[in-house]
């Protein structure tokens, strides 16, 4: 009974974690609550790191419409957003563009293995305010 008990409760636990770290959310949030996005998904992540900078864009899909961001990193303790932009088109049209600003970022890797970035970042509109919000999970970054 106690093992049942202990089994259940570590479960439970493990749920919790899970839920906790975000996993299943949208990569990418209308602040407005004009569009749903939930079908876009991360494509992937490329750039360089060149000793204390890192230079990444990540692409984000719905298949008919593409989300591309921009990001120069200034890697330290802690890891910090210095630039960033990005620009939406759909059918190879841009439909908005934009300065992006960082709320959290996740760096790993060392000197010897390729670096993961993530994060969560507010797209800004034109006029300076969040228009959307990018859940960037901590991803490898490719050359």
């Amino acid at each position: 009974m106690l093992r049942r008990t202990c089994c259940a409760l570590a479960l439970c636990a493990l749920v919790l974690v899970v839920a906790g770290c975000g996993f299943g959310g949208s990569v990418v949030k209308d602040l407005t609550g004009d569009r749903d996005l939930s079908l876009f998904k991360l494509q992937g992540v490329r750039g360089t790191r060149d000793g204390d900078r890192l230079d990444a864009q990540a692409v984000i899909s719905d298949s008919s419409s593409v989300l591309s961001v921009d990001m120069h990193f200034a890697i330290g303790s802690p890891t910090k957003l210095t630039s960033g932009s990005w620009h939406w088109t759909r059918s190879g049209l841009a439909m908005e563009t934009g300065q992006m600003s960082e709320r959290s970022v996740t760096f790993l890797g060392g000197q010897d293995g390729p670096p993961s970035i993530g994060g969560s970042f507010d797209l800004l509109s034109p006029e300076g305010t969040a228009r959307y919000r990018l859940n960037l999970p901590v991803t490898e970054v490719q050359r």
